[in-house]
């Protein structure tokens, strides 16, 4: 598991392994307190209102490698998107769910 920023300035949680995707998702919803759900959009396949934020699940992504990080070895693809732009809360967020994934052994 990889935390990384973008250009757009999301912060992403790269993961590996993507699969089986139901558990994935399962510990998605236990890492951010929230229940994914499914979404009918061309990149995002699951999302989550925490309140201040949205956190998005995508199967699959294009990023390589970037800085010595070798992101394509990451099968899914964890976004963390504040409402109001606050970059520090959107990656206290980000960082807290990284550290939950870790802690429900997601790295593994």
């Amino acid at each position: 598991m990889a935390l990384g920023v973008s250009m757009s300035e999301y912060h992403y949680v790269f993961i590996r392994p993507g699969f089986p995707r139901d558990r994935l998702i399962s510990d998605i919803s236990r890492a951010c307190a929230a229940e994914m759900r499914p979404v009918d959009s061309e990149f995002v396949d699951y999302a989550a209102n925490l309140g201040h934020a949205a956190v998005e699940v995508e199967f699959t992504h294009e990023y390589e490698e970037d800085r010595g990080m070798p992101f394509e070895r990451y099968d899914s693809l964890l976004a963390v998107r504040d409402f109001d732009s606050n970059l520090e809360r959107q990656e206290a967020t980000a960082r807290r769910i990284f550290e939950n994934l870790a802690s429900l052994g997601v790295t593994r």
